[in-house]
């Protein structure tokens, strides 16, 4: 934890929306852990109360195991409504990989930065990272070893780029957006037209790619600008590794999309959708808001109103099921027949 130290008392303070009461002397932890793992100054969320470790500072767990560990531990220990949920608000705050970054200088004497680019205070930029021409990035904006973010490109506060990504030129990213190692935002789009010759001619792509705050985007995802316009990824948007978003697509607020989904061109995707792995959406598709896309769903007409779809093409996931059922009574019925006509056509 590089010898950072962090106060109860602060936790509980800040984090007293979720909070629903404390019990135990307040003290100091310098990590999080899991129980298995957690040491005298550790912090773990605890969901059953036969996983309590003899000696950890603070246990974050429901009220109804907190009542069975506080007499029993000299802990602190915070009971909450949802313990995954603290685990993911409380873990971020005071992990020191995403909050802290203190490995290098705040600016790494190697990165390039170019003079007409506006680095508020708060920044860390890492090792050969390169900040072009009239970038703004705000406070606390932390830009890992390697990345490259181009010409006149916005960032929003607390916002971290991760090692080896790479940001296209005008592209906007909004506050708390998390860019995993290896992503491309604002790359070209694919767009290519043939002549009469029957070779391609590619179409230049001159649009951007916004991302709006608490974005997540997973490694070696791409998200490519738009032809002429935006490719716009919603608030609260959550990518998965080994994603692609073509140019023009929306993306509506809060979807999940999860590893190797691949949207095409000028697709609209509504809000709280969710794409299960290797999802395909063909090009100037709708897909509406609070769908779930299972199975490998294939989207080649537009989705007509929110509910579970499954197959290709997409189908209501009761009608994926029952063709699927359909399918391997017809399989076993095949398998009757050709016994049945294997003993008629044997010999007497």
């Amino acid at each position: 934890m590089c010898g950072m130290r962090f106060s109860t008392q602060e936790l509980v303070s800040e984090f007293q929306h979720i909070v629903l009461a404390s019990a135990g002397e307040h003290g100091y932890f310098e990590r999080t852990d899991s129980p298995d793992t957690a040491g005298p100054t550790s912090l773990i969320f605890l969901q059953k109360a036969e996983d309590l470790p003899d000696q950890v500072a603070v246990v974050v767990t429901s009220e109804r195991v907190a009542l069975q560990v506080a007499p029993v531990t000299r802990a602190l220990v915070v009971s909450v409504d949802d313990v995954r949920l603290a685990q993911a608000l409380m873990k971020r705050r005071f992990d020191p990989y995403l909050s802290a970054d203190t490995e290098w200088e705040a600016i790494h004497p190697s990165a390039v930065i170019h003079a007409s680019a506006k680095v508020a205070s708060g920044c860390r930029i890492g090792p050969n990272a390169v900040i072009g021409a009239d970038c703004e990035l705000d406070e606390n904006v932390i830009i890992r070893a390697n990345a490259v973010i181009e010409h006149d490109v916005r960032i929003g506060r607390d916002s971290v780029v991760h090692t080896g990504v790479n940001i296209g030129y005008k592209s906007q990213i909004g506050e708390r957006v998390n860019i995993q190692a290896g992503a491309i935002i604002g790359g070209e789009g694919y767009g290519f037209v043939p002549n009469k010759e029957g070779s391609y001619q590619p179409v230049p792509h001159t649009g951007y790619v916004r991302l709006h705050d608490d974005v997540h985007v997973g490694s070696n995802t791409c998200i490519d600008r738009g032809t002429y316009g935006v490719t716009e990824i919603g608030a609260g948007v959550k990518i998965d590794n080994l994603v692609h978003v073509a140019h023009n697509v929306q993306v509506g607020e809060n979807t999940l999309l999860t590893a190797q989904t691949g949207v095409a061109g000028s697709s609209r995707i509504g809000r709280h959708v969710i794409t299960s792995g290797q999802v395909g959406i063909l090009d100037h598709k709708t897909v509406p808001d609070h769908t779930i896309l299972l199975h490998r769903a294939g989207v080649t007409e537009d989705i007509p109103t929110g509910g579970k779809y499954a197959g290709t093409p997409a189908q209501p996931l009761k009608e994926y099921v029952r063709t699927i059922t359909l399918a391997k009574k017809v399989a076993k019925l095949e398998q009757k027949l050709r016994k049945l006509q294997a003993q008629l056509d044997a010999p007497d």
